[in-house]
């Protein structure tokens, strides 16, 4: 009879309170993960208490489904109305108690078919809470460090953990001690509450060692959300193991929600194979322990695996290494050859061990001038720098999409891996200082000889962090020695190339086996912020430039315009002049012969030129010969005109007179 079992008598009592407590480890959960799960929470392990409670929710809201299926049956073996006594049933009823009976008349009116609301509903819900946590850990998981805490703050947390340790405790200890005749769930309830006391234990801790100063504590949140997600991962195999198996009895059907890993925290006890056998056989009716080939699997289980784990113990003396690949032999803790690419095979771990070194693998390091705690001092003096870029100078540009913003090679802005530099300067005859900025990069790789590979191996701990170091103290000591003027003048090639040896010689000092490829510098130039001032100032030094080099052409082209003026002026001169000469030299000869034409004939000679000169200076005029010898009328009157020469007018010239 139902009346006569105390699972149906008590769930009235139960179901309640397991509804309660179901919503109450949801509704908290969801507030510990709103607190936990921003960037900049202070108190990030909060989220794992979260997930645990989600998982145990994932056991009660099921319980609490069955509870009230248990009190519909028993309300309906009875034909009406359940019987109550004072003691379960109190008349003076408080408003929390009234409003959950008013929720569970309501259930009850929603759910009518006892046996099909504990068929699948529980399996969907616990299936569905665990999927919660699942993605609660791994929201946690995938979420970025939490801030460092000083240690008050930490102390303060592990005693609000430690608070809320408490009533799970008390919680827990109460489904301990509760028979499973009353409630069958009661044995699950307790495995899964110890899941949230020992997170909120672990928590606590981790947080009492970080106010210590012991930094590896802060894994420990990680390892409790590994074990909250392998009980969300097992509720969730126990529940899809309903697909498999047939229901049992309505009257004997119970919770799937349980997790034999949640209840090893605080009970630590192997399962023997006689559980295993009770379990099955209540489940499906199968004895195992007459079975011939489970005694012969667990006669050779421990043969089997004390063979398997030999077998994996030799196989760590078989080491594959890549081609990009070297590794250090280490015979009995003492390095012994330097193994090539390929298959090796060595005495196993811990009597051999190959230590693993690059091959020929090429590093591009670009260099900033860290501060201790790692702050880029070249941003750390900026003033108005948005996080926003620091925070995408990390993600990878599509190949078709723009180009990010740190392909941008404009000086005028701030790149992230710029460095700034104090150099010497002299400013109206002072001392003083100028600020530069440089980008720059190193390409570096481990040597190729064996003693290379032993010393990257042995004496070197960080490469990038030493190479930063020598970078910083030979770009200081660089930048010291040269003006602002001398290193933007200077060839970029011959500075590379002196930097190059200088790093690769504070490399060979150290003993580093490091091989510096090459030194790629992408900029020299003044800060950004004076980016405004040094084109200004560029621009009137090209003015200068570009105005000189006008005057310079005028004045060449007006010194051009004289020297052609003057040439063409004695060109002039030298041509009159030879002119002239030789006019002279033609009158002299002329002359010359006229003397010797007088000294021969004399008077003729004369007579002859004066009237030759006579006719050259009248052939032009009309004249009358007058002569004193002609006397007496009767001489004839001689017209000795020229009248080859017409005159100009019509008229005919008057007779000569005699």
């Amino acid at each position: 009879m139902l009346s006569e079992s105390p699972r149906f008598n008590a769930a009235r009592r139960y179901g309640a309170w397991l509804l309660a407590l179901g919503v109450a480890f949801v509704a908290f959960g969801v507030l510990l993960l709103t607190i936990a799960v921003p960037a900049s929470a202070p108190w990030r392990p909060l989220g794992y208490l979260g997930a645990a409670l989600w998982a145990a929710a994932a056991g009660f809201l099921p319980a609490a489904i069955f509870s009230f299926a248990r009190q519909r049956l028993l309300a309906a073996a009875f034909d009406g109305p359940q019987p109550h006594t004072p003691a379960s049933e109190p008349t003076d009823r408080t408003t929390t108690q009234r409003l959950l009976a008013a929720l569970q008349a309501r259930f009850e009116l929603w759910v009518r078919d006892n046996d099909a609301l504990t068929r699948w509903p529980p399996v969907l819900v616990s299936i569905f809470f665990a999927l919660l946590t699942l993605a609660a850990v791994r929201e946690m998981w995938g979420a970025p460090p939490e801030p460092t805490l000083d240690p008050l703050s930490s102390k303060i947390a592990a005693a609000v953990l430690v608070v809320m340790t408490f009533p799970l405790l008390l919680l827990e200890r109460s489904y301990a001690n509760l028979p499973a005749e009353q409630l069958p769930e009661a044995p699950q309830l307790n495995r899964l509450l110890r899941l949230p006391v020992a997170t909120c234990l672990v928590l606590a801790i981790a947080q009492i060692l970080l106010s210590s100063g012991f930094g590896w504590a802060a894994g420990l949140a990680r390892i409790v959300g590994v074990l909250i997600f392998l009980v969300a991962i097992e509720l969730i195999l126990r529940n899809a193991a309903a697909l498999f198996l047939p229901f049992a009895p309505i009257e004997l059907r119970q919770s799937l929600a349980d997790s034999s890993l949640s209840g090893g925290l605080l009970r630590l006890r192997v399962p023997t194979l006689r559980t295993i056998n009770v379990a099955v056989h209540r489940r499906l009716g199968i004895d195992l322990s007459r079975s011939w080939a489970l005694a012969f699997i667990q006669k050779a289980a421990l043969p089997t695996v004390l063979g398997m784990g030999l077998l994996a113990w030799a196989v760590t003396g078989i080491t594959a290494l890549g081609i990009n690949q070297r590794g250090i032999y280490e015979r009995l803790g003492v390095p012994t050859a330097v193994l090539a690419p390929g298959l090796h095979i060595h005495l196993p771990w811990p009597l051999g061990v190959v230590r693993p070194v690059e091959f020929g693998v090429v590093h591009l390091l670009p260099i900033e001038f860290l501060l201790p705690g790692g702050i880029d001092a070249s941003k750390s003096s900026r003033v108005g720098e948005s996080d926003s870029a620091e925070s995408d100078s990390g993600q990878l540009a599509p190949a078709e999409g723009p180009a990010p913003e740190s392909a941008d090679r404009l000086w005028s802005g701030d790149h992230p891996f710029e460095g700034n530099y104090l150099i010497a300067s002299a400013e109206n005859g002072r001392q003083s200082f100028q600020l530069v900025d440089i980008d720059m990069a190193v390409l570096y790789r481990v040597g190729f000889s064996d003693a290379a590979v032993r010393a990257a191996a042995y004496r070197l701990s960080d490469a990038d962090e030493l190479i930063q170091a020598l970078c910083g103290q030979l770009l200081v000591r660089y930048f010291t020695r040269n003006t602002l003027l001398d290193l933007l003048g200077k060839s970029r090639e011959s500075f590379t190339r002196q930097f190059q040896a200088a790093l690769q010689g504070e490399l060979n000092r150290f003993s580093t086996g490091i091989e510096v490829s090459g030194v790629s510098v992408e900029a020299i130039h003044p800060p950004p912020g004076a980016a405004s001032a040094y084109h200004d100032v560029q621009a009137a030094e090209i003015r200068a430039h570009t105005e000189i080099s006008t005057r310079r052409s005028e004045a060449t082209r007006t010194l051009m315009a004289a020297r052609q003026t003057v040439i063409e002026d004695h060109n002039e001169g030298v041509a009159a002049a030879a002119e002239r000469v030789g006019q002279a030299r033609t009158q002299s000869v002329l002359f010359a012969g006229e003397r010797q034409a007088y000294a021969q004939d004399g008077y003729p000679f004369l007579l002859e030129s004066w009237l030759a000169a006579l006719t050259k200076g009248l052939g032009q005029s009309q004249f009358v010969l007058v002569d004193h010898r002609l006397t007496g009328p009767s001489m004839p009157a001689l017209d000795v005109r020229n009248l080859s020469n017409p005159p100009a007018s019509d008229t005919a010239p008057p007779p000569a007179e005699p």
